[in-house]
């Protein structure tokens, strides 16, 4: 099967003559089945994404780390890649270790994932912040086990493009470690994830498709973060199947 989308209009920030003016707030959540912290901030994560904001573009994000494996349960969701990154944002914030649930927002804060008073602050700082900087899908096909998608910019300004497919509506029962007997719940799991360094000239990512994604349930997060400070400059998301 393959469905192709050709944005005649942008998605999220973006319009076809000019970038909207409009806020947005990138949350990467980095959690883990095999934590039992962890629940709490993904309950917080689905509350987050599941309300609407006026005037705000809300994008969260679920990366499942794999450090937390040994213990007795294997997270299917886990992968050494998303744990890789969390170590990254270690060192930008100069700290010794990586822990579970944490919470980044924009690149440029990062507390405890179940914090609702921390995320209320982080949010209340970034909700006024207008982009200056935009990209934008111009194409995109989804075919067989992949999906591409031709992803422009209105600069030429180099920044680090990253592109996640979440799938939301996963539930697991864990039979093992320290939350067993528990049946967890996700929303926007990321499940395939690729970044690179990022030009403004338009650019095609190919990105897997996990043989068990349901694509009903899945959407498409672009988002651009500055080269040395790590913080988001722009983001989009678009539902694979509308």
């Amino acid at each position: 099967m393959q469905i192709v989308i050709s944005f005649l209009a942008l998605i999220g920030l973006i319009t076809l003559n000019e970038p909207e003016k409009k806020p947005f707030v990138v949350i990467e959540l980095f959690t883990s089945e095999g934590c039992s912290s962890c629940p709490p901030a993904d309950r917080l994560l689905s509350e987050i994404v599941d309300r609407s904001y006026d005037d705000v573009e809300v994008i969260g994000m679920s990366f499942h780390v794999d450090y937390w494996d040994y213990i007795g349960w294997k997270d299917p969701y886990a992968d050494q890649q998303f744990t890789n990154r969390q170590r990254s944002y270690a060192r930008k914030f100069y700290s010794s270790q990586v822990y579970t649930p944490q919470m980044v927002v924009n690149g440029k804060f990062e507390f405890v994932g179940s914090n609702r008073a921390q995320w209320n602050n982080a949010f209340e700082k970034l909700k006024r912040n207008e982009p200056n900087y935009s990209i934008k899908i111009d194409h995109m096909v989804i075919d067989g086990s992949e999906v591409n998608v031709q992803v422009g910019s209105n600069s030429d300004k180099r920044v680090i493009l990253n592109a996640a497919l979440v799938e939301r509506g996963l539930s697991q029962q864990v039979t093992r470690g320290e939350n067993r007997g528990r049946q967890l719940k996700h929303d926007n799991v990321v499940r395939t994830f690729k970044t690179r360094q990022f030009d403004g000239q338009q650019n095609t990512i190919k990105l897997e498709i996990p043989q068990d994604m349901d694509l009903a349930k899945s959407s498409l997060i672009l988002y651009a973060q500055d080269e040395k400070r790590w913080e988001v400059v722009a983001a989009l998301k678009v539902s694979l199947i509308d």
